[in-house]
């Protein structure tokens, strides 16, 4: 396991660098304000599928040892975010847009949100294929962890932005998100010395490459809603 998450550190640390991140660095607060409010309804899909990814795929149903119980505490947090983004969407005025369930169902499932559906799909696919196995769950997981982790320090600027003009602090896209990453961090220790025969170590180190490519590309459509937000 030592080497797959020798390579998810390589990966976020490539992350990191990624222009995308400079896509944002020098807007104004009104633009940030702007664009937090067309992120929140498009995190809706995201956060709510998550959830289901981490109930549903990630935690065991009864855990038998150390390394179940690791990956269930992991996942019963990560399932509680959504509670975070219904603040922020408060906050953000977005929920001013939805009177009735057909407003929200046209907002959640637009076209601007297919990319980030996309990117979820296929972060459950993976989910689906690790099985039981301890190795491959946990690749999964920290893989998104690791990104998560990422875009929430690289765009928190962005969230002061936001507070700096009106006074609000956010939750989800602040630093209570990002507290609760490092705070609930697995403790991955305890999955260093499992070996992997080759079969397992080459589903894992796909799981991993394939999930920042992914990300990259979600990171991108993101960052692709400041054009909108300058045009209007």
């Amino acid at each position: 396991m030592r080497r797959v998450f020798a390579e998810i550190n390589r990966q976020n640390e490539i992350l990191k660098s990624d222009e995308v991140f400079l896509k944002v660095r020098n807007i104004s607060g009104v633009e940030a304000a702007a664009l937090l409010k067309v992120w929140g309804p498009l995190f809706v899909h995201m956060t709510m599928t998550f959830r289901d990814v981490n109930l549903m795929y990630n935690a065991y149903e009864h855990p038998q040892n150390d390394f179940e119980r690791a990956i269930n505490g992991h996942a019963y947090v990560d399932a509680t975010h959504w509670e975070m983004l219904v603040t922020d969407l408060e906050s953000l005025g977005a929920a001013d847009q939805v009177k009735k369930y057909k407003d929200a169902m046209s907002i959640i499932w637009s076209d601007q949100g297919k990319p980030i559906r996309d990117y979820m799909y296929w972060v459950m696919h993976r989910a689906q294929r690790c099985g039981s196995s301890h190795a491959l769950k946990i690749t999964a997981m920290e893989s998104c962890e690791s990104t998560v982790k990422t875009f929430l320090t690289q765009t928190r600027h962005i969230s002061m932005l936001f507070k700096r003009e009106t006074g609000v602090t956010l939750n989800y896209f602040g630093e209570s998100h990002i507290e609760s990453e490092v705070v609930n961090a697995v403790d991955l220790s305890i999955f260093d010395e499992i070996e992997l025969d080759q079969e397992t170590l080459t589903t894992a180190l796909w799981i991993v490459n394939s999930h920042f490519q992914d990300f990259k590309v979600f990171v991108g459509c993101l960052f692709d809603c400041l054009h909108q937000v300058r045009k209007s």
